[in-house]
């Protein structure tokens, strides 16, 4: 079994009450000094029929490996895949993609995407719900 990721999140379609399954959710990084975002994500996935995100798709680009060390992302000296074995400190950004969601299902929606800015302060695991709706949503640290 893989090991919790130290970030995961939560996707709730509050219109129909249930988990807003298929949702791209991406991860970047806000650089603490100029307050921009990396151009592209660092891990990504979809949301499982629960509304899930257990693990991530890391970025496998030999070239980013020292970024994603940096990032706490190691490759497994015995299986040789990426695993996200930490968070450090810092500001980090979750862009779920709800534009798609609601056109997957046939549905109009406001926000094309919601970006969730938050900070890791500590070493804890970190959980972001999102509950959302065709014209709204909300997030609060999860457990």
């Amino acid at each position: 079994m893989t090991k919790r990721p130290p970030l995961t999140c939560h996707v709730l379609d509050t219109a129909t009450g249930k988990p807003a399954a298929n949702v791209v959710c991406s991860v970047y990084r806000i650089d603490k000094e100029t307050s921009t975002t990396t151009s592209e994500p660092f891990a990504m996935a979809r949301t499982d029929a629960d509304g899930r995100v257990p693990q991530w798709t890391l970025d496998p680009t030999p070239s980013r490996r020292q970024q994603l060390e940096e990032l706490g992302i190691v490759q497994d000296t015995t299986s040789g895949q990426l695993c996200w074995e930490s968070m450090p400190l810092g500001t980090y950004k979750i862009r779920f993609q709800a534009g798609q969601y609601y056109k997957s299902l046939g549905q109009r929606n406001f926000h094309p995407f919601i970006d969730i800015v938050f900070t890791v302060d500590d070493s804890t695991h970190y959980h972001i719900p999102l509950l959302l709706s065709n014209y709204g949503y909300t997030t609060y640290r999860g457990s």
